[in-house]
Order: C-alpha cells, then sequence, then structure tokens
C-alpha cells in the first residue's frame, strides 16, 4: 500500500508539474493494489518509436500502445509475485553478469559503460535493467523451469528428426610456409621471393620438415611456419581450396600467390564428412527442449497470472 501511495504522489507530482506544458499523467490500468499511468506508457511508446525508423499509422499507433500497457501489466504482475517470492540479485551475482556481458562482447569496463552511455542510458540504469533481467530470469526458473522436465525418448526422438543439423562437414587440418611480400616491393624482389618459394618447395618435397625450412628462410624472407588448424574445404579462400583439392595427407601444395604474402600449403590431416555421435550432442539436445518447453509454459503461466489479477484498464 505504501508503494501504491508513493506512485499515486508521483502521478500527482507529473501532473502538477507538468501543467504548463499540457501533459496530464493520469491511470492507464490497475494491478492489484499497483497502477500504471499513462506518463509510464508514454515512455515506453516514446522508447519503441525511437528505436524504429518509419512512423506508425494512427491505427498501428493504437495497437502499438495497446500493446505496450499489455506489456507493462505484465511487468508488474511478475514484480508482483517477485515481491512475494522474496527474491533478490545480490551484488555478487550482478557484478558477475556484468563481467559476462564484457567477456562475451571482449569489453573493458570503461568500454562497456562508453557503449551504455552511447545508447542514451547511465552505467546505473543499466545496471537496474540487469538486476531486473536476473530477477525474472530467476522468477521463471522458480515457477516454470524447474518442473519441466525432458525425457530421454524425447531426446532421441529429436535427434532422430533433425539428423542433418548434426552432420559435420569434412575436414582438413593444414599447415603453411609463409614467405611475406613487403607492400613496396617492386618485380624484382617479388621474383626473387617466388624463387626462395620453389627453393623451399624442393626441400620440402625431399622431406625436410616445415619448421626447419621457415628456419632457414626466416632470416632472409622473414618466411614463418603457420599451423592453420582444422578448417572445412568450403571456408577456405577459393585459392588454397583450389590448391588443396585432391592432396593426400602430407601432400604439399603448389605456391600461392597472394598479394601480401606467397604459401605453401601441407595437409596434415583429412576428416570425412560423418554424423555426431549421439552422446556428444545429447545435453545440447535437452537444453534446447528443456528452453522450447520453458518458453511455451512461461506463456500459459504468465496468462494464468493474468487471470487471477485483478486489472483494470482505464483507458
Amino acid at each position: 500500500m505504501k508503494r501504491t501511495l508513493m506512485i499515486l504522489l508521483a502521478g500527482l507530482l507529473l501532473t502538477v508539474t507538468s501543467v504548463q506544458a499540457g501533459v496530464v499523467s493520469r491511470i492507464a490500468a490497475v494491478v492489484n493494489d499497483e497502477i500504471i499511468t499513462t506518463h509510464q506508457l508514454d515512455l515506453a511508446l516514446k522508447k519503441e518509436l525511437d528505436q524504429r525508423q518509419a512512423s506508425p499509422t494512427p491505427a498501428q499507433l493504437g495497437a502499438l500502445r495497446k500493446e505496450l500497457l499489455s506489456r507493462l501489466i505484465e511487468e508488474s504482475l511478475m514484480n508482483q509475485r517477485i515481491s512475494q517470492l522474496g527474491l533478490n540479485v545480490a551484488e555478487e551475482e550482478l557484478e558477475m553478469a556484468l563481467e559476462d556481458v564484457q567477456a562475451q562482447n571482449q569489453l573493458s569496463r570503461e568500454e562497456l559503460q562508453e557503449a551504455i552511455l552511447a545508447q542514451g542510458l547511465s552505467f546505473d540504469e543499466y545496471r537496474e535493467n540487469l538486476r531486473s533481467q536476473i530477477l525474472r530470469y530467476k522468477l521463471i526458473g522458480v515457477e516454470v523451469r524447474r518442473k519441466v522436465e525432458v525425457s530421454d525418448g524425447e531426446v532421441r526422438d529429436y535427434f532422430r528428426a533433425h539428423l542433418d543439423d548434426y552432420r559435420l562437414p569434412s575436414q582438413v587440418h593444414l599447415s603453411a610456409l609463409v614467405f611475406p611480400v613487403f607492400e613496396r616491393a617492386g618485380l624484382a624482389e617479388r621474383d626473387a621471393i617466388r624463387k626462395a618459394v620453389q627453393s623451399a618447395a624442393e626441400e620440402l618435397a625431399a622431406g625436410n620438415e616445415m619448421e626447419a625450412v621457415a628456419e632457414e628462410f626466416g632470416a632472409s624472407y622473414g618466411a614463418s611456419f603457420t599451423d592453420l588448424g582444422s578448417v572445412a574445404p568450403a571456408e577456405l579462400d577459393p585459392d588454397f581450396a583450389a590448391a588443396i583439392d585432391g592432396l593426400e595427407v602430407g601432400g604439399l601444395s603448389l605456391p600461392i600467390e597472394k598479394e601480401a604474402a606467397l604459401f605453401l600449403l601441407r595437409v596434415d590431416e583429412r576428416k570425412a564428412a560423418g554424423l555426431r555421435q549421439y552422446y556428444s550432442v545429447e545435453s545440447e539436445i535437452r537444453q534446447h527442449l528443456t528452453e522450447q518447453k520453458t518458453d511455451v509454459r512461461s506463456k500459459e503461466w504468465v496468462k494464468a497470472l493474468r487471470q487471477r489479477a485483478f486489472i483494470d484498464i482505464r483507458i
């Protein structure tokens, strides 16, 4: 009740202080013992419109306003349920979430703060938004996710029905001997590098190790050895893919000339296309099905939450 009175007072203050500007905040909806004001709705509408390039028609604007009010009602109901369950987010949890955001986006804290400011939010606002997201995730966990079960049979059935999703393309593991070509290299210098690459190719064909050949030509030509790892041929540069096409394991490519470097490639391993083993994808499929069921049941749970609540829409 105290919170309701505070909101009412805030609404009254908004009305009093904005009379000269011609803006009046009224009650848009009552949700149990809380209210949603037209000012809150207008702010949500402005935020939504700011993210759109085209202006909506009057009919679209009315539908959007109705949709946003529905969202605000659901947010209010979820926040009330969070309070009833006594859910909270410790500062340590919030800090871990922020660090996770930084890691996923490869940002320092300062860079993250700058990115948030560029979106028109203060860092404190961002923290509170993140706190709200974590609280709602916890709420869904308690009310919905922990009650979701996925059987072994469902996982196997999904795997059989989606075999194409778990097929692996062929893979090739490559090593490369790289001869850099400096930006201002003239024709004579480039020709000298070509001859060095040919000499290196002959040494490799004779059985010398690529690392040793790289070291031999490193001082004079800046040659280096690189392990390119495993990759699907279709993902390779077209010139690289053409150069290794048909090569057996241990085979060496002809020199590949690019603007910035010349390359010699060696096929270290080939893996044929195949199907991922069930045991290696079982947990991935179970998680996917759990999320699917959680999404469906979350919508059902929100619908039931609305049905049990007192909701009075006044606009």
